[in-house]
């Protein structure tokens, strides 16, 4: 017989869920990581910033994507009726599918420990010269804001120790590393899809030749 978990354990099991599901996300990473290049080309070079918004454009023309987009409308057709609005509703644009990623992204983000951030960002593709402390392993953004809120309800970090000042730091670090490697496996998905465009020109001639 199953062990019946107490609220404590099951919101933690949601949450290791939530987590896993966010930043394994096909979408997500193909998405955000073609939204990473086209706003950062210099860091990506002019092939990667070919294969990157080449990633893009088919992750929004998916079936995933346009999951996303539908959810999206109907939530505005529903707010429309709820306040009595006479103007048609806009459908959902890109902006608003990959703000609503980056958003979904960000929130899980905050709530992730520094170890799976940590594993996400490697099995994303992040080269890593180092392991995160076992000190810092099991914090997270979240937790640490909420501790650094002071009385006029701002983030005031120096209301956090040395060890989770690092621990902050060393979230931003992980947070960057997982999406500059989802922006690099962006880039890179169709790094050879001009020349193999080329060549499968002259390729398909001498196929029509032998058929002929």
């Amino acid at each position: 017989m199953e062990k019946k978990l107490s609220p404590e354990e099951e919101r933690e099991r949601d949450r290791v869920k939530n987590v896993k599901s966010t930043l394994e996300s096909k979408l997500i990473q193909s998405a955000i990581g073609g939204n990473e290049v086209k706003a950062n080309p210099y860091l990506y070079g002019q092939i990667g910033l070919s294969g990157g918004e080449q990633t893009y454009v088919d992750a929004m023309s998916g079936e995933d994507a346009n999951k996303v987009r539908a959810e999206f409308y109907k939530e505005k057709q529903k707010e429309r009726a709820d306040l009595g609005i006479a103007e048609e509703a806009p459908y959902t644009t890109n902006y608003d599918v990959v703000s609503r990623l980056k958003k979904q992204l960000g929130e899980v983000q905050m709530i992730a420990k520094l170890s799976e951030l940590e594993e996400y960002a490697k099995s994303a593709g992040a080269k890593l010269d180092f392991e995160v402390p076992e000190d810092l392993k099991n914090y997270s953004q979240g937790e640490l804001y909420r501790k650094a809120v002071n009385e006029e309800g701002k983030i005031d970090i120096r209301k956090l120790d040395d060890k989770e000042r690092d621990a902050l730091q060393m979230q931003q670090v992980l947070t960057q590393s997982y999406e500059r490697a989802i922006g690099l496996r962006a880039a890179q998905t169709n790094y050879f899809s001009d020349l193999s465009s080329a060549g499968k020109q002259i390729a398909d001639k001498y196929s029509k030749e032998t058929s002929d």
